[in-house]
């Protein structure tokens, strides 16, 4: 066996593995996305069970006791909303500052 030979059989094992390891990947992607599309299909109709029974709730709670839970149900979406929100704002923030600091750090 001479050199040129072996060289030939590692490209050859290395484009062989390199295709193996491609298709592995898509079929790994694939699968993923359809398990992701299953999450996205039961969350959905979670949503769709929640809101059918904020509706029965309207409908045999009497309408001053309905106002209320209505109410109480949104004021609880508006404050998880505000404080994701706010949440993020403090973790940019601090991703900004931990920057400045090292940027400062540097400088000096």
């Amino acid at each position: 066996m001479t050199i040129a030979s072996i060289r030939d059989i590692l490209i050859i094992f290395g484009i062989i593995s390199s295709f193996i390891f491609l298709f592995t990947t898509t079929i790994l992607i694939l699968i993923i996305f359809i398990r992701v599309k299953k999450i996205i299909g039961y969350i959905e109709g979670s949503i769709n069970e929640i809101d059918s029974l904020k509706n029965k709730i309207k409908e045999t709670v009497p309408k001053p006791f309905a106002s209320i839970i209505n109410g109480a149900l949104t004021l609880k979406k508006f404050t998880d909303s505000v404080s994701k929100r706010s949440k993020n704002k403090r973790k940019k923030a601090a991703n900004k500052n931990s920057k400045k600091g090292k940027k400062s750090n540097d400088n000096e």
